[in-house]
Formats: structure tokens, C-alpha cells, sequence
């Protein structure tokens, strides 16, 4: 199973192996963990700036008044290891837990395993700086898993629909689409 090692001595940010039998007890592909979460908010903006002001984290991107979600914040302790730490939402349907997988082959084995469990996926999404897929847990809480794209932060919220039953290819493909769109590359 690998994981990714912050504060790795090399400074390489590269993912470490770790025994064989801990990813065959977990039976998880490459699960990292939490990695996220989307709170709900009455103003996010404004708690957005509150966290930037006393916490010292930083405000990577919002969406504005009138969106269809209405306003999301996204901040970061260090937005150039993570995208982001938290997302403020007006929206409850848009507050989530999110768990990040090692890679994409990793999050289309974990989606077909949802799957396969009776799990009903509610959307599949390409966020410029992830790819992921929503589902509830039995309690109703909104879970998203996630693959890093590699692509650094983008000034805008992006979120469109992607078929995760497409070949891992064609889906690096639409990543690097995309990275050229917003004038960048994968950084991995």
C-alpha cells in the first residue's frame, strides 16, 4: 500500500511502499485517508477570512454569490502539498468527507469495488485538480474519493461529469486536456 509522506527527509514527495500484508488485510487499494472536508457555512467567504486572518491558512479559490451552488470557499495550510484542507459550502448538499487515493488505478479499483458492493454512486466528477466519485454512507453522509491529478491549484472551481467505466488512458487524456486548457501540466 502506498502512502504519501509528508516532511520526507529526501524532500521528494513521492509515495513510499509500505508491507505487502497490510493492503491485503485492509483489502483497500492504496487508501490514503482523509485528506478534505466540505463544511457547511452561513457565509463561507467570511469564515474563509477568518481562517485565513487567525488560523494563517490560505484562500485558494471561491466561487461567487450566484453560482448555482451558491458561494464556496476552498482554503489550505500549504495549498502547494494539497489543493485544499477545507471547503466552506452554502450548500449542504455540497459538505463531504473526502479520502484520497495513491493513484487512479487505485480510485478506479476503489469505484468498482463500491460498486460491486451495492454502493450507489451519486456523481462522478473531474475537478480539474482531482477526479472523484460521491457516494453516502448508510447514515447519509456524503463521501468523496479522490485521485490528485498532479495539476496545480486552478483559479476557478471546476467540477464536470466523468465516467469512471471509460479505460485509464482516455482519463489521462482528459487530465492533460485539461492541464493545457488552464495553461499548466501534472506536476506528477
Amino acid at each position: 500500500m502506498s502512502v504519501a509522506v509528508k516532511g520526507n527527509p529526501s524532500g521528494s514527495n513521492e509515495a513510499q511502499r509500505l508491507p505487502k500484508e497490510k493492503e491485503s488485510v485492509r483489502g483497500v487499494p492504496n487508501f490514503l485517508g482523509v485528506r478534505h472536508v466540505g463544511l457547511l457555512a452561513k457565509e463561507p467567504a467570511s469564515l474563509a477570512v477568518f481562517y485565513r486572518d487567525v488560523m494563517g491558512m490560505k484562500i485558494v479559490r471561491q466561487t461567487p454569490p450566484n453560482s448555482a451552488l451558491g458561494v464556496i470557499a476552498f482554503i489550505a495550510l500549504h495549498p502547494e502539498e494539497e489543493d485544499h484542507d477545507i471547503v466552506f459550502v452554502a450548500n449542504a448538499a455540497s459538505a463531504h468527507t473526502a479520502f484520497r487515493v495513491a493513484s487512479l488505478g487505485d480510485l478506479l479499483a476503489f469505484y468498482r469495488k463500491m460498486k460491486d458492493q451495492g454502493v450507489s454512486i451519486m456523481y462522478c466528477l473531474n475537478h480539474v485538480v482531482e477526479l472523484s466519485f460521491y457516494f453516502e454512507d448508510p447514515e447519509g453522509h456524503v463521501i468523496e474519493i479522490y485521485w490528485a491529478t498532479g495539476i496545480p491549484s486552478v483559479p476557478d472551481v471546476h467540477a464536470e461529469p466523468i465516467d469512471l467505466e471509460v479505460p485509464e488512458e482516455r482519463l489521462r487524456q482528459e487530465v492533460a486536456r485539461l492541464a493545457a486548457r488552464h495553461g499548466t501540466q501534472p506536476s506528477h
